[in-house]
């Protein structure tokens, strides 16, 4: 049995403009490949939420394609994964949660 996931409004945000930038930028294919790699890491989060702590009791998981670090905190006694962000990698790591 998986983690459930919640997705913070920070977040999709970010994903939403990640998204519109693939779209309008280079295609919407690449668009919704971006999407589902997206989903697919949430896939595995659920399953196995227990990757590299980067900040206080901030986990990260990065995307494979793409350069992204999904940001989370595991709730382990509701068995709950809130994703706080997504970035870019080549953003500011002081805009990290």
């Amino acid at each position: 049995m998986g983690y459930k996931i919640i997705i913070s409004d920070e977040a999709k945000i970010d994903i939403e403009h990640s998204y519109l930038y693939y779209k309008t930028k280079v295609n919407k294919k690449v668009a919704n490949q971006f999407f589902k790699e997206f989903k697919s890491s949430l896939n595995i989060i659920s399953k196995n939420p227990f990757f590299k702590i980067w900040f206080d009791d901030f986990h990260g998981k990065p995307m494979k394609k793409y350069p992204f670090l999904i940001f989370y905190i595991v709730d382990r006694e509701n068995l709950t994964i809130v994703v706080a962000r997504v970035f870019h990698t080549s953003q500011s790591p002081e805009k990290y949660p």
